[in-house]
């Protein structure tokens, strides 16, 4: 059995970039540099070209490799100007970009072989001149590199390489984890890969850092990390509670048992029908499935809107009767709402109960109500009068294939997305959607495996 420190020495040679990487990039970035200054030489004013993020601070893993070019426009510029003027550079330095949105309009591409930014903001000396987010990433790479040593990058990227291991590596609305920016701050913090993930694993449900100790702003986040050029934000403001538990599991699951393979999870294979039939069989629940093409958003839009309708169809199904056991959303080129029921059928019949007969007028009107209806009863529960009625679905598929699934919230891009068209999937179906979602589906299974 290899030691920790054997472990964690695997784990920083496999991460670190050769010297014919790191010669590809250099002279990719000084490419792009010189490709952007030529593009904002024509602009009615000067402008600052600037290289940041974690391939400017040696700090990038060999496998994620991604170049932020940031233009920085002076501050008499106006905001609408800063998006046309940034765009129409961003679009001459990277010819088959196309646009994605942040606090405002920006340029995503490739060069070569890397993944581009061309990213506008405004040139702010502080905070209290931020306009748009974006205005700190500068500030950001000031403060990261003048407090990341040699030593500290090959941490980075082994807390990096285990973070994407638990999945859990990004802010965006998809991942809700631990930002690039997070993870060195944190790092820099405690010292070291090891002693964060210490820290880490002894972590009460919520924490406050403040690096600075600079700020009296409290957040309401299981993680918060005071902006250390920013004490009005929490860097830490993107990790969902389910992700900041993960976080304390992998570290304590690692502590106690470090192993190379801890850092291979995204080689795992895929459910096959056989594994996902033993697991109904054992299990003895119901799998529906709802699915349909994946609406042409960025993942942004896409996460928020796929959370607000996998709870609102939740809420349709519970409503009606059905038991929930768990659910979940997996998006590709198509998307799966995914729901785990203790049964696809229930009976014919609900119980519906009325107004205590203490409550005369109320209890009156219920009882006149339902004695001419087709129902069972009135009866007396307790106090109160009640019927046994019949349901209006008593099978989840029907319901799901009905109009009705349209009363469920749902977000508007995937409300149109099932209008024009989805399929209902259940029983022996099920076992095709390994094709597309066996590792969404191994996960789902074995999340820890």
């Amino acid at each position: 059995m290899a030691t920790y420190d054997e472990v964690v020495e695997t784990i920083k040679s496999e991460t670190l970039p050769t010297p014919e990487e790191r010669e590809i990039l250099k002279q990719a970035v000084e490419k792009l540099k010189s490709i952007s200054q030529e593009a904002t030489n024509t602009l009615p004013f000067e402008t600052r070209v600037l290289h940041l993020g974690s391939t400017s601070r040696n700090t990038w893993l060999r496998e994620d490799i991604d170049i932020d070019i940031f233009i920085q426009f002076p501050l008499s510029v106006s905001k609408k100007d800063l998006e046309k003027y940034g765009l129409e550079v961003g679009h001459e330095i990277l010819e088959n970009g196309h646009e994605e949105y942040a606090d405002h309009p920006y340029v995503k591409g490739k060069f070569e072989e890397f993944d581009v930014d061309i990213v506008p903001c405004y040139s702010i000396n502080s905070s209290k001149d931020i306009v748009s987010a974006v205005d700190r990433t500068p500030l950001h790479g000031i403060y990261l590199s003048s407090h990341i040593t040699e030593e500290l990058t090959d941490e980075i990227r082994v807390f990096k390489k285990f973070l994407k291991n638990c999945g859990i590596y990004g802010s965006d609305l998809k991942t809700q984890g631990v930002s690039g920016y997070l993870a060195e701050l944190l790092i820099i913090m405690f010292g070291g890969f090891k002693q964060t993930i210490e820290e880490v694993s002894q972590w009460g449900p919520s924490v406050r850092l403040d690096m600075e100790n600079h700020s009296s702003y409290n957040f309401e986040s299981p993680l918060t990390l005071i902006d250390p050029i920013d004490p009005t934000r929490n860097v830490a403001a993107a990790l969902s509670t389910e992700n900041f538990s993960r976080l304390q599991h992998c570290s304590r699951d690692f502590l106690s048992d470090p192993r190379v393979d801890f850092f291979n999870y995204s080689s795992a294979e895929s459910i096959t029908p056989d594994e996902l039939k033993s697991h109904i069989k054992i299990r003895g629940t119901s799998l529906l499935s709802i699915i349909f093409t994946t609406p042409s958003i960025v993942d942004d839009e896409l996460y928020p809107q796929l959370q607000k309708s996998l709870s609102g169809i939740s809420d349709l199904l519970r409503r009606q009767g059905f038991q929930i056991i768990r659910k979940h959303a997996f998006s590709r080129s198509d998307t799966l709402l995914f729901f785990e029921l203790a049964s696809l059928s229930i009976p014919s019949i609900e119980l519906h109960e009325g107004p205590p007969l203490s409550s005369k007028e109320h209890a009156s009107i219920f009882f006149n109500k339902y004695i001419s209806e087709n129902v069972y009863g009135p009866f007396i529960i307790d106090d109160h009068y009640a019927v046994e009625r019949p349901r209006e679905f008593n099978n989840a598929v029907s319901l799901l294939k009905s109009e009705k699934i349209f009363t469920a919230r749902m977000g508007p891009d995937i409300e149109q997305s099932l209008k024009t068209q989805y399929s209902v999937i259940s029983g022996d179906e099920i076992l095709t959607l390994t094709t597309q979602f066996g590792l969404d589906l191994k996960n789902y299974f074995n999340p820890f495996v």
